[in-house]
């Protein structure tokens, strides 16, 4: 997808794909690629062909076959070859009426109705065997001697069938080949096939060519065919052609009816080619006959999935507690636990399933975590836990155990669907305030990443970072993160997937946006998000934007357009079990309502935030608690401020620290306590530019002023002047990264880095690489 600015070139000369899908309707629709597609001839061109053959062509003449044609060159040359044979004066207008009579398949007709016998034999071999095949071979299946093979050829390119002689048989035209093969009957075409994988398997030919064949020829042509078939149709899903994989194994199947690998393996093939009804069948018929317990797990699993797409994820789930209900492996089985974890996987989906859910996901809280389906379930718990309140420890300690040192990792990588239980954990554990494993974890993430990895993961692993920045409080490197998360699945086909990665980036570029006083990049990030992906999210990303909208509206004067979607928010988190303190929806609410003169409202959802936090029990979450309890309690907001800045001296997040400090500073400064406010609102503005916040910097600067104090200058440099984006492209070309290298590593184009490196020039006053490192400390 990224090939544009790679140096590299691919070419493609195809007709036009038959199917929506699949790497050439890909191609053919990509934004990247140029697409060439050669115009009709005109009837200009068409007179001008018909030269070649002597005099001009009748006008009369040329407008019909233009018409007949539709303007094709190869068309347009095949009728007047043909009226040419037919001994027709193409000068004579009269010639027009004939036309009409010949159309493409008439004149391919005409062209194999004038060949020898021995000719038209061999063009069928030829056509059987493909678009290009050994001259050899197509005797073989046409059962002529090798003494009579060169004759046939010249005939056929006398005849303009095959282009030429050689070592390959060519035809001149996909319309010539497709013509010759109509005109075998479907029983003559299939025996043919027949003699074709006879021959290639004599030849020993590779296994895919003979099953290529195979898949239209006849049971029982081959002892060996079931065996060939299936490991073509094994190759063929591994290359991602499941469509063609599924073809291979179900032709697999017609020779060894009831056999359960080949049924599994057919039906895993139908449900990633698009097919969930004809999968189900399959999946389920191979799980009935499984020789083992965890594989009929597996294969229960995957059929619950297929039954999702086709009647719903509802019904999936009511079919996995079902085959749960009757499991004869209590406990920690594997076979079961992998059963357990596709319906916790499911049930996220579902709101009315969250309580059921919640409980049944518990039930695996003690797991040691030693098996990737215990991981990948620790990993759900610990999400369910942050989501029903556990003490944040316990989550801390649940993602802890689901990550198994790197185990998780290893275990996912490579695969997004498995990637996203690991975002599940980091984001689990930064919320818990295990911040540096949490790190440590998305370190390894991006070595792995810069080995090998696929856009989609990218985006996976940005998205954890940019929760673990903004948690911490460094709006630039959640800023850049987000905005890599949303470069990454910019050329992503539409998904549910690709919507989810999108709302939760957009929600994270928006809070840094606001806290660096970029309100027009935040709308314009929601107003991205509206366009592209706004339908197909999830109720979770879906409800975390809507504290971003509450947070805009606040910022645009609008606290009744606030009120609206943070309370909405409350009504989705409740309902669905979901409601977090890390999704702050009371705070901005209660902002609104002590805009629009309600107080009471004010004081509840302030109450209940803390509540909620303090059973959360983090300090950053407490913190920002105590902070809203200040705004809406102006009576003791000066008591509550110490407090709020006395827990997040504890906690990782820089920035709520700098905020509750220049909150106390402030209204120090109000009771006329000038002397204690200077301390709080200098160390607040310190901490608000050590965290690229300028709102919050320049708001206690202003207090500072108004105090009368001249603090050290505090005002952005050349360096801060840079966006978190320009940044990070600046640090990776200190570090001696190439364009390309860069671009490759944040899965950008090298132009993207390109117009970086040239902004960053212009700010810091510089012209060159060579002199980053002395402008950038």
């Amino acid at each position: 997808r990224r090939i544009a600015d790679l140096p590299i070139a691919v070419v493609i000369a195809t007709r036009p794909p038959q199917t929506p899908s699949g790497p050439l309707a890909e191609l053919s629709a990509a934004r990247g690629g140029e697409r060439l597609l050669p115009g009709p001839l005109s009837q200009v061109g068409v007179a001008e062909l018909g030269t070649r053959h002597g005099a001009p062509p009748a006008e009369a003449v040329v407008r019909a076959v233009h018409d007949a044609s539709g303007g094709n060159p190869f068309l347009a040359g095949l009728l007047m070859d043909e009226l040419e044979a037919l001994a027709l004066d193409l000068a004579s207008p009269a010639t027009a009426t004939r036309v009409g009579t010949l159309g493409p398949s008439a004149v391919s007709r005409a062209l194999l109705a004038r060949l020898p016998p021995d000719a038209a034999a061999l063009a069928g071999g030829a056509a059987v065997l493909g678009a290009r095949s050994e001259p050899a071979l197509a005797a073989t299946l046409a059962g002529l001697p090798a003494d009579r093979v060169a004759a046939a050829v010249d005939a056929l390119v006398a005849g303009n069938v095959l282009a030429g002689h050689g070592e390959r048989l060519a035809f001149v035209h996909p319309v010539i080949r497709e013509a010759v093969l109509a005109q075998l009957a479907p029983g003559e075409r299939a025996s043919l096939h027949a003699t074709a994988a006879r021959a290639l398997q004599a030849a020993d030919a590779p296994g895919a060519r003979i099953a290529a064949h195979l898949v239209l020829a006849p049971t029982g042509t081959l002892p060996s065919a079931a065996s060939l078939l299936r490991e073509a149709g094994t190759a063929l899903l591994a290359d991602g052609d499941a469509a063609t994989a599924a073809a291979h194994l179900a032709r697999a199947l017609d020779e060894t009816p009831r056999e359960q690998e080949l049924q599994a393996a057919l039906g895993t093939a139908l449900l990633r080619a698009g097919e969930p009804a004809r999968a189900r069948e399959h999946l389920r018929a191979a799980a009935a006959a499984a020789p083992t317990g965890y594989e009929r797990a597996a294969l229960l699993g995957d059929a619950a999935s297929a039954t999702a797409l086709v009647d719903g994820a509802g019904v999936a789930v009511a079919e996995l507690r079902a085959h749960l209900a009757d499991w004869p492996e209590p406990g920690a089985d594997p076979a079961r636990l992998t059963l357990e974890a596709r319906l916790a996987t499911l049930s996220a989906l579902l709101p009315e399933e969250h309580v059921e859910a919640a409980q049944r996901l518990l039930a695996f809280a003690d797991l040691p975590g030693d098996s990737p389906q215990e991981r990948a379930l620790l990993a759900l718990v610990a999400q369910r836990g942050r989501y029903d309140v556990l003490p944040a420890r316990e989550v801390r300690a649940l993602a802890t155990r689901a990550l198994g040192d790197g185990a998780f990792l290893d275990d996912t990588f490579n695969s997004a669907d498995g990637l996203l239980g690991w975002l599940v954990a980091v984001i689990s554990l930064a919320s818990a305030e295990g911040t540096e494993l949490a790190r440590v974890e998305i370190e390894r993430a991006r070595e792995l990443l810069r080995r090998s990895g696929s856009p989609v993961e990218f985006a996976l692993v940005s998205i954890a970072a940019a929760w673990l920045a903004w948690r911490t409080g460094d709006v630039a490197a959640a800023e850049a993160e987000s905005e890599a998360a949303l470069a990454a699945a910019d050329d992503e086909a539409p998904s549910a997937q690709v919507a989810a990665i999108r709302a939760t980036t957009t929600h994270c570029f928006v809070l840094a946006a606001l806290e660096r006083g970029d309100r027009a990049g935040a709308a314009a990030a929601l107003e991205t998000f509206d366009a592209t992906s706004r339908d197909d999210a999830h109720v979770i990303p879906a409800t975390s934007l809507r504290e971003a909208r509450a947070l805009l509206a606040l910022v645009d004067g609008d606290p009744a357009a606030a009120r609206t979607e943070a309370l909405a928010i409350g009504e989705e988190v409740r309902a669905a079990r979901l409601d977090t303190p890390t999704l702050a929806w009371r705070a901005a609410a209660a902002l609104a309502a002590l805009r629009l003169g309600d107080q009471d409202e004010a004081h509840a959802l302030a109450e209940e935030h803390l509540a909620l936090a303090r059973r959360w029990g983090t300090a950053t979450d407490t913190g920002i608690a105590l902070r809203l309890q200040a705004k809406v309690d102006r009576g003791r907001r000066v008591a509550l401020l110490i407090e709020a800045a006395a827990v997040l001296e504890a906690s990782p997040a820089r920035l709520e620290l700098a905020g509750a400090l220049v909150d106390l500073g402030e209204a120090m400064r109000v009771e006329r306590r000038r002397k204690d406010a200077h301390e709080p609102l200098l160390r607040g503005a310190e901490l608000a530019a050590a965290c690229r916040a300028p709102v919050l910097r320049q708001r206690a600067l202003d207090s500072l002023a108004a105090l009368g104090d001249r603090p050290r200058k505090l005002m952005f440099s050349g360096e801060e002047s840079l966006t978190a984006s320009e940044r990070r492209v600046a640090r990776l070309a200190i570090d001696g990264r190439s364009n390309r290298g860069i671009a490759q590593e944040l899965f950008v184009t090298p132009k993207t880095v390109e117009n970086h490196l040239g902004r960053v020039y212009v700010k810091l006053g510089i012209t060159s690489r060579r002199e980053l490192a002395g402008h950038l400390g």
